[in-house]
């Protein structure tokens, strides 16, 4: 598993990350505002894990700046899902 969150601009090859030690980010998922109009107008969303304290958090990132906007804690870990599931 990767330890942190990254948006890259591919015309410009600019970088952004979120990381913080010990924990682990599940799949990001981009939350557009109904009226937005920039293409990173918006909210990125990750459950992420911290296994030292067995717990996770539901984080929201500003999708523009990449900046923490809120955490929201759960009580509990939340386990890793897989992308893509297909059950037959």
């Amino acid at each position: 598993f990767t330890d942190q969150l990254l948006k890259i601009d591919v015309e410009t090859g600019a970088a952004q990350t979120w990381h913080e030690a010990g924990t682990y980010p599940g799949e990001p998922v981009f939350v557009p505002p109904p009226n937005g109009t920039a293409e990173d107008d918006g909210v990125v969303l990750s459950v992420v894990l911290d296994p030292d304290a067995e717990q996770s958090f539901l984080l929201v990132l500003d999708a523009a700046s990449f900046e923490e906007r809120a955490r929201a804690p759960v009580p509990h870990a939340i386990p890793f899902g897989f992308h893509g599931q297909f059950f037959e």
